[in-house]
């Protein structure tokens, strides 16, 4: 799709009227014939590149590649591809210029700011055939960014003319949370909860689903003695039974901040919004399990399924917009999360500040209902506010 397409004067073309100026009224003031001459020399150019912008972006086809998702802080490659649909003529100079604009997420505070407009050049574009380039850059906030229309334009050859013709529908690019590492501290915390969920279960007798028999060994139980088979092999057989590993964890995020915030107040948020990213990642890479992601917001939101890299996508695309208010939604996320999870399953609540669980005023329908009370009993509360973050996670 072709938008609106305009021909302006260049600042060097307005030198050159300038001069054409003097030397026509000089001519026209003096009577001197050869100051006529050479004042139509002067504008002969100027007619040239006039003509010149106007033909060279007849037939061009311009299309934009750009990745489906970018984390904060790394390199973003977005390809450009030019195409002259000419039979005979190539074209010369020409520029793609490109626009992101912020919308959501921490990127929504440069919105009022100019946006960015990188640009490619191609020199030279053949007749029947394509050029690609790229740019490069960074963009150190996460959210959504509104790409395009891309805006071709091109001077050659004099550079008194540009026309430009705005090319294209706008896009969108999701820029994710910057990744961090997670430190050998919670990896210990992680396998700590873990084996503790794993010695509750089987204090509570769920020792496992019969898969297979094997020969009995010294130390085996004997009511893992299978006796039918025994007495048909004529020798002690036992059950082998597959231990149950609920491997099921909830990531909470509770991005508070006050009414008026600081900028260590966004560091905050940035930094919860990091760590929970990170543990993400890891638990969908490693696969195995079920992943719950619930943030606290006015309306609270929560994404859940195996993981994957699928569901990776689906919680970065969320993490990307997600924004820190300033008012308390943590104990209707709490309700609802904890009504939708399996017990057993490892509970970690991310927040920019101490939480106290224990409050039953601030959670008392929680605490009024048994089930609940147990889980929230065993919710790991992580505070990136505190210096006790450095131990599980280092951000990059």
């Amino acid at each position: 799709m072709t938008l609106p397409r305009r021909i302006t004067i260049t600042r060097e073309g307005w030198y050159y009227l300038l001069v054409l100026a003097l030397v026509f009224a000089g001519a026209m003031a003096r009577e001197v014939n050869l100051l006529l001459v050479l004042a139509g020399l002067l504008l002969g150019p100027l007619v040239f590149n006039l003509h010149a912008v106007v033909v060279a972006l007849r037939g061009l086809e311009v299309r934009r590649k750009m990745p489906q998702g970018v984390c904060a802080g790394d390199l973003l490659v977005a390809g450009v591809s030019l195409s002259n649909a000419r039979r005979r003529v190539g074209t010369w100079g020409v520029v793609v210029e490109d626009e992101l604009q912020p919308e959501s997420g921490q990127a929504a505070g440069l919105a009022r700011e100019k946006a960015i407009r990188p640009a490619v050049l191609f020199p030279y574009v053949p007749a029947g055939e394509s050029r690609k380039g790229v740019y490069r850059g960074r963009l150190v906030r996460r959210g959504r960014y509104r790409l395009g229309p891309l805006r071709v334009s091109t001077r050659f050859p004099f550079g008194l003319f540009c026309r430009t013709i705005v090319v294209g529908a706008t896009e969108t690019l999701t820029v994710f949370p910057r990744l961090g590492r997670l430190t050998q501290g919670w990896a210990a915390r992680q396998h700590e909860a873990f084996a503790g969920t794993h010695r509750r279960e089987r204090r509570h007798g769920q020792e496992g689903d019969f898969y297979g028999l094997r020969p009995w060994r010294s130390g085996d139980s004997r009511r893992w003695i299978h006796w039918r088979s025994s007495a048909r092999s004529g020798k002690l057989v036992v059950r082998q039974l597959e231990q149950p590993r609920n491997r099921d964890v909830a990531v909470l995020l509770d991005l508070r901040e006050p009414a008026e915030p600081t900028p260590q107040h966004a560091e905050h948020v940035e930094l919860a919004v990091s760590f929970a990213a990170t543990v993400l990642g890891d638990l969908c890479r490693k696969g195995g399990s079920t992943l719950h992601l619930g943030t606290s917001e006015p309306q609270p939101q929560c994404i859940s399924g195996p993981a994957s890299l699928a569901l990776l996508q689906d919680m970065m695309q969320r993490l990307a917009v997600a924004e820190a208010h300033n008012s308390d939604h943590l104990a209707e996320l709490l309700e609802r999360l904890l009504g939708e999870i399996e017990p057993g399953s490892e509970i970690v609540l991310v927040s920019t500040q101490p939480i106290d669980l224990a409050d039953t005023t601030r959670f008392a329908a929680l605490w009024a209902d048994t089930s609940r009370r147990t889980l929230l009993r065993r919710i790991r509360c992580v505070d990136t506010s505190s210096a006790e973050l450095a131990e599980y996670f280092q951000a990059e």
